[in-house]
């Protein structure tokens, strides 16, 4: 009789189990409602090596690499290497994704998005257009931040008319476990369009965005968060110098100073439509 209630038990417990799943399942699920002005994107993707501040040609393939990130988030990564004019495309399927619950297809066509991205619209830029929409599905990423880890791809499926280039795009509804209280950003879109093509710029601008008191950081510490490949201190410094110079170009910075190894930026003052951690 014993053995015949614990059998009643654990079928009670799998039942409640399955409805919990159920209930979790039929949730609607959204991310948060930034401004249009602003891109939504996760900490653990601009505090880290994620999306590298390198160019197309410098890729290379990843398995299981543990990339850099600041303490408190561990990012692992196989496939392609990414870079930030991936983090462009992502955060505009995100932008486009947060206006209907996760799990569900966000439409737009090729000629769209990329007017969006202010690029040309010609033949080899719906190219590129369509393999770093494969090359976000392909890959493989494993992010524990605060306790949570989210893994698997970072576009999860998707549907394409071969005629007239309307996309049907599907991102993964676990994706919303990065996006808790200060653990996500909304960036300036205008600035970051101001810096199309200057990768290391670009990197910056999304690491100091998500810090609304950017602190003090060594050169090479900042070099391994942005993922740059260049090895001499010296000629990283050069380029470092530049991009800065760009963020206050933009209005983005009011000042920075580079002592010795020591990096130090003031940033003018940050948006109250930020969430920042």
């Amino acid at each position: 009789m014993a053995a015949k209630g614990d059998k009643e038990i654990l079928a009670s417990i799998e039942r409640m189990k399955d409805s919990a799943r159920l209930r979790e399942a039929s949730q609607i699920i959204q991310l948060p409602l930034w401004p249009e002005p602003k891109r939504g994107t996760p900490n653990s993707f601009i505090r880290s090596a994620l999306f590298a501040a390198i160019q197309s040609k410098d890729r290379v393939f990843l398995k299981e690499s543990t990339v850099a990130s600041q303490k408190g988030i561990t990012v692992k990564f196989t496939g392609e290497q990414l870079n930030q004019e991936d983090l462009s495309v992502w955060e505009t399927l995100a932008h486009l994704a947060r206006e209907h619950p996760l799990g569900h297809l966000c439409e737009f066509t090729a000629h769209g998005l990329l007017k969006s991205l202010a690029m040309h619209t010609g033949l080899s830029q719906h190219k590129q257009l369509h393999s770093t929409i494969l090359r976000l599905t392909a890959c493989a990423v494993e992010i524990t931040h605060e306790g949570k880890t989210y893994f698997g791809p970072l576009v999860k499926a998707g549907l394409k008319d071969e005629l007239t280039s309307h996309y049907r795009v599907e991102l993964n509804r676990e994706l919303i476990r990065l996006f808790g209280e200060n653990q996500w950003t909304a960036l300036d879109w205008q600035q970051r369009q101001l810096l199309r093509g200057k990768h290391l710029a670009q990197a910056l601008h999304a690491f100091y965005s998500s810090h609304r008191q950017p602190f003090p950081i060594k050169i090479d510490t900042l070099r391994s968060y942005v993922g740059s490949r260049n090895a001499q201190k010296a000629g990283f410094k050069v380029k470092l110098r530049t991009a800065l110079d760009e963020l206050v170009k933009i209005g983005f910075l009011t000042n920075y100073a580079i002592d010795g190894d020591i990096v130090a930026v003031d940033r003018t003052t940050p948006s109250l439509t930020n969430n920042e951690g």
